[in-house]
């Protein structure tokens, strides 16, 4: 910049200011760069992110996949338990000997009773999950049906509390059959004089409270019996009953549990089992 100043009259000489307008920093050649780089690590990390987003859900939606599979595997291992071959050939061998004895009443009504239980497993197949309604009249058909086996000195009873409350509540299809079967088949078939299952059905807080209760020979005595008749199918029975549990359990922050009681008298005499199964409202 060149100046010359007029003041007076009085001529001030040419004066020459010399000076430099720098770039501002960001078009900066290394600051371009160095912006060019950031912004690509940026767009590879978004990249890479996304990358692991997809992947994860796709592990996530295979583990659904895996654990939809193993649930379905569990479930039909108990319903092959509720329809093994046994349980079918006393149930016709109870019809055969009503027949017999010419009491087609009772035939009729026992007959109708089998039918309806098979049928509502086969529906139970299709669900997931089912109401203590629909899990009430189930376990009544079923242990109808075992009633039969025993010459009048078994009995049975269901009890809900706050019913009105479980009217629409759900529980997983098949989960307390075997347990039921259990008390039947290995607490009181083996057991003399009077026999008797009690169920009740409680809502507590947030969960359903579900409590199988037998006066049979107990736990310790039933083990010993069954290591002399079939170990095997009752270890496979546990087995089977346990990894359903382990397998609805699978992810979730409120889970299902289950309790063994061993009663006893004061003479340390077995007095039977209960079976508190505690699930979490859906």
């Amino acid at each position: 910049i060149q100046l010359i100043i007029n003041y007076n009259n009085a001529k001030i000489d040419l004066q020459t200011i010399q000076f430099e307008i720098k770039k501002p920093f960001w078009l900066n050649t290394f600051f371009l760069i160095g912006i060019s780089i950031l912004f690509l690590a940026v767009i590879y990390s978004f990249y890479k992110w996304q990358i692991r987003k997809l992947k994860r859900k796709n592990e996530l939606l295979l583990e659904k996949v895996n654990l939809e599979k193993n649930l379905n595997q569990s479930k039909l291992k108990a319903i092959k338990s509720q329809m093994n071959p046994h349980f079918f050939y006393n149930a016709l061998n109870t019809i055969q000997s009503f027949i017999l004895s010419n009491d087609k009443k009772q035939a009729v009504n026992y007959l109708s009773k089998f039918s309806n239980l098979t049928r509502t497993i086969l529906e139970m197949t299709e669900k997931e999950f089912i109401s203590v309604a629909d899990e009430i009249t189930t376990m009544s058909l079923y242990l109808d049906i075992e009633k039969a086996r025993f010459d009048k000195d078994f009995e049975y009873e269901i009890i809900t509390v706050n019913s009105a409350d479980l009217e629409h509540e759900k529980i997983p299809a098949m989960l307390l059959q075997p347990y039921v079967e259990n008390a039947v088949k290995h607490g009181l078939l083996h057991k003399s004089g009077f026999k008797k299952v009690t169920i009740l059905f409680e809502k507590v807080t947030d969960k359903i409270k579900i409590e199988i209760e037998d006066n049979g020979i107990g736990r310790t005595k039933s083990a010993e019996l069954n290591d002399i008749k079939n170990k095997k199918h009752n270890s496979f029975a546990t087995k089977a009953m346990q990894n359903r549990i382990d397998l609805l359990n699978e992810n979730k922050t409120h889970k299902i549990t289950i309790n063994f009681i061993d009663k006893e008298n004061q003479s340390k005499q077995a007095m039977g089992t209960t079976v508190i199964i505690a699930i979490p409202i859906q």
